[in-house]
């Protein structure tokens, strides 16, 4: 069905972010806009929620909402994570009000690439056209690069130009993958693409690249094992309102990935392409549990922790059959929200402490009871506790990999694999809980005199996503609807 709603939801955040860069030269309206900036990033991407939220309707009655002229669509298999996308930036910019102290970019330089970082999200999500993706990609690594460079400091100049180096490679092999396509096909929208799969499957060898560089060039991108070297240095190095808002981009990013490589393994279904798909999430799943372990910096832990979860989102969606297309998705989405609640209350710990080093914390959980019980109810859902949202998001991805393992490898095979993802469950608990106890618990650190709940536009964020991990936990529905099969 024809609708504006998809090309709205990217016009609007767009244009209120042009709104704002147009105040930069004049230094009266800069004066003002001062003075409204927080509440104005707060309108932009409230506006956005709303038009997103407005589209589920259509889509729970089965309905496609299309620009075909653009390759622009909403339907079931991406109608979750948008919502997801637009829900963490509304979220995060409530946070924005108090948190935000300043940094490089100027308050309406600033506001805008937030919306424009909004509308790459989005429009990676909304696009059906292999060269509008890559160019979303190319947007959203640079405006990252920009947004990590805001936070004063040596550390974020040299995190930037190392996110920086990693990614604009990466974005050439996104780029060698589309134009191989568009050489094969005469065309770069994913529909006529399938349309086309004659041409694809006469020349395997090159399909199989194009898939290895879809991999690479967006695996680079989200942070996943080997291509994951800017992530831990990223964390630590942005403000804490930058790693909020980041904690959208994979789902985005991730979702892109799935959408570029099931059509090919459609066209030509090979047990290459799983096994690559499956074997970097693997690696990312281990390796990042177990280098997340030993982190005295609770930023870089999360950064690690991240890497993990990624590893199984990928690992999922990887299998490519519909049961991993919703549990993989699923996954995704709860993990970004926890993430989004557990990183803010780190952040507050941050803003009031002065500190990221555990070691030096401790005992605030009388001081900070809202941030300590946000953090740990993310925490635990992150991890799988039962009857938080995690812990459903967990038994969907079992039962994926077992169901598919059983009738490929038997259930020697099945259960082995089974053992593995709670082993890194088991590793991630570990560290989480050790993380929460060294932080609110323990022995207390000296000056907790002065130290207070933070302003309630920085708790509530967090509550909403603690909140959040409770109501889907015990009615899972909610969010399984608007998931539907790829």
């Amino acid at each position: 069905m024809y609708s504006l709603l998809p090309l709205l939801s990217l016009v609007v955040p767009f244009s209120i972010g042009i709104l704002h860069l147009f105040t930069y030269p004049f230094w009266f309206l800069e004066s003002f806009f001062k003075k409204i900036a927080k509440i104005a990033l707060l309108f932009g991407t409230s506006l956005t929620l709303l038009l997103v939220l407005s589209m589920i309707p259509s889509i729970l009655a089965d309905e496609v909402l299309e620009v075909s002229q653009l390759s622009l669509c909403a339907d079931s298999t991406n109608i979750a994570g948008i919502v997801s996308v637009a829900l963490i930036f509304f979220l995060t910019s409530i946070y924005n009000i108090k948190a935000e102290k300043g940094g490089r970019l100027k308050p309406s330089i600033y506001n805008f690439f937030l919306l424009l970082f909004l509308c790459c999200m989005l429009g990676l999500l909304l696009s059906r056209d292999l060269f509008g993706i890559y160019l979303f990609v190319e947007l959203t690594v640079g405006v990252s690069v920009i947004l990590v460079a805001h936070s004063p400091g040596k550390l974020s100049t040299e995190a930037a130009f190392k996110y920086l180096i990693i990614t604009a490679i990466s974005a050439l092999f996104v780029l060698l993958g589309t134009l191989i396509v568009f050489m094969l096909t005469g065309t770069s929208n994913i529909s006529a693409v399938m349309a086309n799969g004659d041409a694809l499957i006469e020349n395997p060898h090159l399909l199989m690249l194009v898939v290895a560089c879809f991999i690479t060039g967006l695996g680079a991108d989200i942070g996943l094992i080997p291509f994951h070297g800017w992530l831990p240095d990223v964390f630590p190095a942005s403000t804490p309102i930058i790693n909020g808002f980041f904690c959208a981009e994979p789902i985005a990013l991730i979702l892109t990935l799935h959408t570029l490589i099931h059509p090919f393994y459609t066209i030509y279904p090979s047990d290459i392409i799983i096994v690559l798909v499956v074997g970097v999430g693997l690696a990312s799943m281990l390796f990042g549990a177990l280098l997340a372990y030993p982190q005295k910096d609770f930023m870089r832990m999360l950064a690690y922790c991240s890497i993990e979860e990624f590893g199984h989102i990928v690992f999922a969606l990887g299998l490519l059959t519909p049961m991993s297309f919703v549990a993989g998705q699923y996954y995704l989405v709860n993990s970004a929200l926890m993430k989004t609640g557990m990183i803010l209350s780190l952040g507050s710990i941050f803003i009031s402490q002065g500190t990221r080093n555990m070691d030096l914390l401790g005992g605030l959980f009388g001081k900070m009871k809202k941030t300590a019980l946000s953090y740990i109810i993310c925490a635990l859902s992150l991890t799988g506790i039962p009857p938080l949202s995690g812990f459903y998001a967990k038994w969907l991805l079992y039962n994926a990999v077992y169901d598919f393992l059983l009738r490929l490898g038997g259930i020697f095979v099945a259960v082995l694999a089974l053992i593995l993802l709670i082993c890194t469950s088991m590793i991630s608990f570990i560290f989480l809980l050790r993380s929460f106890h060294r932080i609110f618990m323990g022995q207390p650190s000296e000056n907790l005199e002065n130290v207070n709940e933070v302003h309630l536009t920085m708790w509530l964020p967090t509550i909403v996503s603690a909140a959040t991990a409770i109501l889907i936990g015990l009615q899972p529905n909610i969010l399984l609807r608007l998931i539907g099969t790829a």
